[in-house]
């Protein structure tokens, strides 16, 4: 099952604090950018479940690519959220080691994956 992997379990810890912030989000950036915060760190959810539910190494690295670029988005969607003062800044701080570890854990399950591909 998907949630026993680390980098979906720290994902998962990542979506739940963002939504612990969203009755603190001020209203003006709720609908803009809150939103679409939310929704990329939903979708990577879903990526990394359907990455480590495939079967064949192909699959799973088209996933993780996807997965890897949701990740490019969500970071970016979430420095706006910082340089706009949308999110407090020890929460900022909290997130952003969480997204540090989750992008080693992604980068290194897409190389990991990629050198099966190779050796197969």
């Amino acid at each position: 099952m998907a949630d026993t992997a680390k980098v979906y379990n720290k994902t998962y810890e990542l979506l739940q604090k963002l939504f612990r912030i969203s009755d603190d989000v001020p209203k003006k950036w709720r609908r803009a950018l809150w939103k679409k915060t939310l929704d990329a760190a939903t979708d990577l959810i879903a990526l990394i479940i359907y990455a480590y539910e495939s079967k064949a190494y192909n699959e799973r690295l088209v996933y993780l690519d996807r997965a890897l670029t949701k990740f490019t988005v969500l970071n970016t969607y979430l420095r706006l959220c910082n340089e706009n003062a949308i999110i407090p800044t020890q929460k900022m701080t909290n997130i952003a080691e969480l997204t540090s570890d989750i992008s080693q854990q992604l980068g290194s399950w897409r190389k990991a994956t990629a050198e099966r591909m190779k050796s197969v």
